[in-house]
């Protein structure tokens, strides 16, 4: 069964006009790869699932292709990658007592197929997934298997926090009959999402076979023309053949130009004088390449054109676009089909040029032509970060307010921002992006963070962007309860951004921002409230580096009838209000993460469970069994639900993420029970935490999957490894550059010791056999 239904969106130019099989790899549609490895594999009858442009595939390859039979079966509505099958099997296509194969037609692979289907067999499988490595596995589904091969749970798409292997669903399956009857008629169903999560919870066998076999899903315009290289290199192994490192359709072209292999060259190519083509290049049937003309490392696909003095590198044109004289392309420049780029015209890397467009002479091109410029923009643990006014300026927010408008459908969008002048400038450009989509804004103003998640989960609203200025700014993406946004809906706003495809309101649908700031005399009022007795007689100092939120606990304070002397009691109020730490003189100094603990203390006292984030100290969860209750854990940037629970928890226990709510309960407990903080103190269990970020030149998902053979305990995002000392949080930083140790023991010396005792294993992982890191 060959699934061939895809659009390939992240390819576009490419397939505004074909189908994603149909893209051409060195002169020939990417499924004529995939026919002929069914064909050298033995197969001899495939079904072909069809949804997108469905009779460019049909009509192109018929009946019959080499020793295949092939039937076609087209999607009336999205039934998902199972359900196509299942439409096909009830439209037909039999399959007898035989495995079903299930491929996709528009990766380029040459596994193995016949070893897998053995492997399946032995192992009397009901579904055999094949994984692979990969380089980034934030991209792909990801597959946790066992040392027999025995599948124990996915993950989809994960940020690097959540990517604990690097083993790949590549979307080839073998499926034995019975299974196939667990798939509904008629409705959407996925192979992964729907039919593998239910094979695991009926207990059914599903394996994964590991195979280091060429495989590349060719998602987007990057790895297409890559993977082409690896074609022409023979990376891949495919019925192309190179000699001299050049492949030729027919005689070469004659003339006086160079060609530095490896190169690609279709039938009626023409060859300008002193033009230099390659290396790595791909000249499609009927391209025309110009006088002194400089192509590398790019792909023309037929009847495309490149000017005198042309230069592309690493580029594509797409079916009968034009590069006129002296024009230059750069890296991952995409002009589409019959569009045209006049003389001399500058296209800047990774910029895309829809089908039938014109590119005016002499432009310097810094966007999508069709929608607005967009590189993609990545989420580090902060949200969107830069340099104020150079890398985070008013044009990326109003882009990244035009983003969420676009994927907010509608729904209220909250906008809050720190209390300096440049966040404040910038809010108002964020305001404006999303208001030209449409969309509804409740503005806050300016509030403190911990506030702006208050107000977000006060009214109920499913999506928020806070910004801080300083010299470093960011974009928080928030979700509902005040908690940091999937995964999901970030790719979904990186994706916008990097396409451009905005939702543009009409001058009548615009709507105006609607003013909330009166709302924080609500956030106040939460405060007092978590000390319902006052705290009359109580004595302390509140202190911080930043203004606003030591003010606002100060005047809550005061209205609680709190004095504040001299001496005593200290509260230090750091991360912009989120953390508290404490100083005592019977006391003495209690930490964040203590701080953090005796709020729970508090809680657990009540019969409570808490849900914290995955990093928090481990020690807690021994610490609420013993009140018996339990300690859930959620993800920072979850790529599924399996944290759903401990997310509706959170947002009630807002002060977990709030350093100012934390000093109010813990003042309120102390007066009501009349105990001081230091016998508070005494019924924690002794520990303290040390912090480490170490790079991660390689891949994170190897590293915590090489992890895992020296006895680590899965986490929800990260990993656990305990010793004899304390217990090490290990976690990859969300850009996948870093790796985050938390190290909890029963002081700091022997805290820091943890980290760099785990930094040098981790050290260990990340260098290979010839000593070069990975």
């Amino acid at each position: 069964m060959i699934m061939a239904g895809g659009e390939g969106k992240r390819l576009r130019p490419l397939t505004c006009d074909q189908p994603k099989p149909m893209a051409r790899l060195c002169g020939r549609p990417v499924m004529a790869y995939i026919l002929d490895l069914l064909e050298d594999s033995g197969v001899r009858e495939a079904a072909v699932t069809l949804r997108y442009l469905p009779n460019a595939i049909s009509s192109h390859f018929g009946e019959q292709y080499g020793g295949v039979a092939l039937s076609f079966y087209e999607e009336e509505q999205p039934l998902g990658t199972a359900g196509g099958v299942r439409n096909a099997l009830s439209s037909g296509f039999s399959l007898g007592d035989d495995v079903l194969l299930v491929i996709s037609g528009d990766a380029l692979t040459d596994i193995d197929l016949q070893e897998a289907e053995r492997f399946h067999r032995e192992k009397g499988a009901a579904v055999t997934l094949v994984v692979t490595q990969v380089d980034d596995p934030r991209e792909y589904g990801l597959v946790d298997f066992d040392s027999e091969g025995r599948v124990r749970g996915f993950i989809e798409k994960p940020g690097w926090s959540q990517a604990v292997t690097d083993l790949a669903n590549t979307g080839i399956y073998l499926l034995s009959p019975g299974v196939l009857e667990k798939i509904p008629e008629g409705r959407e169903f996925d192979f992964a999402k729907d039919l593998f999560p239910l094979l695991l919870e009926q207990g059914e066998p599903v394996y994964a076979y590991a195979t280091d076999r060429y495989w590349c899903d060719i998602g987007d315009l990057n790895s297409y023309v890559s993977c082409q290289r690896d074609i022409l290199t023979g990376r891949v192994r495919t019925r192309l053949r190179t000699e001299g490192g050049m492949h030729c359709e027919e005689e070469p072209p004659r003339g006086s130009f160079e060609l530095i292999p490896p190169v690609y060259i279709g039938r009626n190519v023409r060859i300008g004088a002193a033009a230099v083509v390659g290396p790595f290049a791909v000249l499609d049937d009927g391209c025309q390449v110009g006088n002194s003309a400089r192509i590398k490392g790019s792909v023309l696909l037929p009847s495309s054109y490149a000017g005198d003095r042309s230069s592309l590198s690493g580029a594509l044109l797409c079916h009968g676009a034009s590069v006129h004289r002296g024009a230059s392309l750069f890296e991952g420049a995409a002009v589409g089909a019959d569009s045209t780029v006049g003389d001399h015209a500058t296209v800047r890397p990774g910029v895309k040029i829809w089908p039938e467009k014109r590119v005016e002479a002499g432009t310097i091109l810094s966007d999508h032509l069709r929608s607005g410029r967009g590189t993609p923009t990545l989420f580090d643990d902060n949200g969107v970060t830069g340099e104020t006014g150079v890398e985070l300026t008013p044009e990326l927010c109003a882009r990244f307010g035009a983003a969420v408008g676009s994927l907010s459908r509608g729904e209220r969008i909250a906008v809050g921002c720190s209390h300096d002048r440049a966040a404040a400038a910038f809010r108002l450009a964020l305001i404006s992006g999303i208001l030209s989509t449409g969309g509804q804004v409740w503005d806050f103003g300016a509030c403190i963070e911990p506030q702006f998640d208050f107000f977000v989960n006060f009214g109920h609203l499913h999506t928020g962007v806070y910004l801080s200025g300083g010299p470093k700014s960011a974009l928080r993406l928030v979700s509902l309860g005040g908690l940091p946004a999937e995964r999901s809906a970030e790719r979904a706003v990186e994706s916008c951004l990097s396409g451009g495809d905005f939702v543009r309101a009409s001058w009548d649908c615009v709507r105006e921002s609607t003013d909330m700031s009166g709302m924080r005399q609500l956030y106040r009022q939460e405060l007092v409230s978590l000390a319902p007795d006052g705290l009359s007689g109580m004595e302390c100092q509140v202190r911080g580096s930043d203004y606003e939120s030591v003010k606002l606990l100060d005047s809550v304070l005061d209205t609680l009838g709190c004095l504040r002397p001299e001496e005593g009691l200290r509260l230090h109020l750091g991360a912009g209000g989120r953390r508290l730490s404490l100083y005592d003189p019977e006391a003495g100094y209690v930490w964040p993460d203590q701080v953090l603990a005796l709020n729970c203390l508090l809680t657990m006292e009540q019969g409570g469970n808490v849900s914290l984030p995955c990093d928090a100290p481990a020690c807690l969860e021994a610490l609420a069994e013993r009140y018996g209750c339990r300690v859930l854990h959620y993800v920072s940037c979850p790529a599924d639900t399996s944290d759903a629970r401990a997310r509706r928890l959170a947002a009630n226990q807002l002060w977990v993420r709030d350093g100012l709510m934390m000093a109010v309960r813990l003042l309120s407990a102390m007066k009501r029970s009349g105990r001081t903080l230091a016998e508070l103190v005494e019924k924690l269990p002794g520990f303290a935490t040390a912090s480490r970020v170490i790079p991660c030149q390689g891949n994170p998902g190897k590293v915590l999957r090489r992890l895992e053979q020296t006895g680590r305990e899965r986490v929800g995002e990260g990993a656990r490894v305990r010793t004899k000392n304390g217990v090490v949080f290990v976690r990859p930083a969300k850009l996948g550059r870093n790796l985050v140790l938390t190290a909890e023991a029963a002081d700091m010396e022997t805290a820091d010791e943890l980290c760099g005792e785990l930094q040098q294993k981790l050290d260990m992982l990340l260098l290979d056999k010839g000593g070069e890191k990975k």
